[in-house]
C-alpha cells in the first residue's frame, strides 16, 4: 500500500490555501505556534512532516501533533475530572530518579493554589524506519510533487517503540499506583493495535481502580486540515502489564539462538585475544564496538514482521 508524508506544517498535502501555504513558507508549527523544531541532516530547513500515510491510515510522527487545538487536554478532563474548570497543565514535570512525565494535568481548588488531584500524562506517536525515504518524499513536496501519487520506502518500527516505552509504562505506572493516582497514556488506535497484539492484551477493559489507562484517538480526514478525534479508554492494572511483559509471546527461540552462535563458532578459524595492541597469545577474541559504543547489529538480524507496514 502507499507510504507517503501526508500532514506537513499542520496541513494536509492536498491543502493549497493561503493559510496552509503561509505556514509552509514560515515553516510554522499551528499545533505551537512556533517554528517547527524537527530537524533532519539530510535537509537545510525544519522537516515539518507531522504524520504520515501508512497502511491507508494518517499515522502522527511528532508528538506535538497531539496538542492540536487542547483536545485530549479536555477530553482527559472530562473524563477524569468531569470538568475542564480549574484545571492547570505543565509540561516536563521530573520525577526523581524515574526520569519525567510529559505532562501534570492538575485539579486545583477554586481561586485556591491547594490541590484537589492530579494525573499524569504521556504523549506516544509512531517513529519511522528508514527515515531518509520518508525525507525525500518531504523534499519531494516541497518542490511540488503530487506525494501521494508515488510511495516511499519508509517504515514504522513500532517493535522499536514499545520495546522502549512498555519499560517506561511499568516503571511510572508503579509509581503512580502506589501514590492512588493515574497515568494517560495517549496513542493513536493502529500503534496501540500492534502493543496489544505484542504483549497478548486483547482482553483488556477499562476498570475505574486501574492506574493506567490507554487514551486511543485517531487522525480522521480529508478536508482543509486532518482531526483528531478521541476512540476509547482501555486501562491496565500492573499485574495485568507485568504479566505480559513477562510472558511476551515474541521471545525469540533459545534453539535458533544456540544455532546463530553456532555458526559464529564454526567460521571461527581460531580465537584468540585481540583487546589490544599488548595482548599476545591465545585468549578471548572480542569484537569491537561501533564508533557510537554500541554493539553492531546485523540488518538481517531484524524481522520484518517488526515493522508496521509487512504487518
Amino acid at each position: 500500500m502507499a507510504k507517503y508524508p501526508s500532514e506537513m506544517f499542520g496541513y494536509p498535502h492536498s491543502n493549497k490555501t493561503s493559510k496552509a501555504d503561509d505556514a509552509r513558507t514560515k515553516h510554522w508549527c499551528p499545533f505551537v505556534n512556533k517554528v517547527c523544531y524537527k530537524q533532519s541532516r539530510l535537509i537545510k530547513y525544519p522537516f515539518g512532516v507531522c504524520s504520515a500515510h501508512v497502511n491507508g491510515n494518517e499515522i502522527a510522527l511528532c508528538p506535538r501533533r497531539f496538542l492540536d487545538d487542547h483536545t485530549v487536554f479536555t477530553d482527559i478532563a472530562q473524563h477524569h475530572f468531569k470538568t475542564v474548570h480549574d484545571i492547570l497543565v505543565f509540561p516536563e514535570i521530573r520525577l526523581e530518579d524515574a526520569g519525567s512525565f510529559d505532562f501534570v494535568m492538575v485539579k486545583h481548588k477554586p481561586m485556591s493554589p491547594e490541590i484537589d488531584d492530579f494525573i499524569a500524562i504521556e504523549f506516544q506517536t509512531g517513529q519511522t524506519t528508514g527515515t531518509g525515504k520518508l525525507v525525500q518524499g518531504f523534499k519531494d513536496y516541497v518542490k511540488g510533487i503530487d506525494v501521494s501519487q508515488k510511495t516511499y520506502g519508509f517504515g514504522l518500527n513500532l517493535y522499536d517503540v514499545w520495546k522502549r516505552t512498555f519499560t517506561q509504562i511499568l516503571t511510572k505506572g508503579v509509581i503512580m499506583e502506589s501514590w492512588g493516582k493515574k497515568i494517560f497514556w495517549v496513542v493513536q488506535e493502529p500503534v496501540y493495535k500492534n502493543f496489544e497484539t505484542r504483549y497478548n492484551l486483547k482482553n483488556l477493559g477499562s476498570q475505574p481502580e486501574h492506574s493506567t489507562v490507554f487514551a486511543l484517538y485517531d487522525i480522521k480526514g480529508p478536508g482543509e486540515t486532518f482531526n483528531l478525534v478521541a476512540s476509547r479508554k482501555i486501562s491496565a492494572s500492573m499485574d495485568q502489564l507485568f504479566g505480559a511483559f513477562r510472558n511476551n509471546p515474541n521471545i525469540p527461540s533459545i534453539t535458533k539462538f544456540h544455532d546463530t552462535l553456532k555458526r559464529k563458532i564454526e567460521t571461527e578459524a581460531h580465537i584468540s585475544l585481540h583487546l589490544g595492541s599488548s595482548a599476545k597469545g591465545p585468549g578471548i577474541d572480542v569484537k569491537p564496538p561501533t564508533a557510537s559504543g554500541k554493539v553492531r547489529e546485523e540488518p538481517a538480524e531484524y524481522s520484518k514482521k517488526d515493522l508496521f507496514e509487512d504487518e
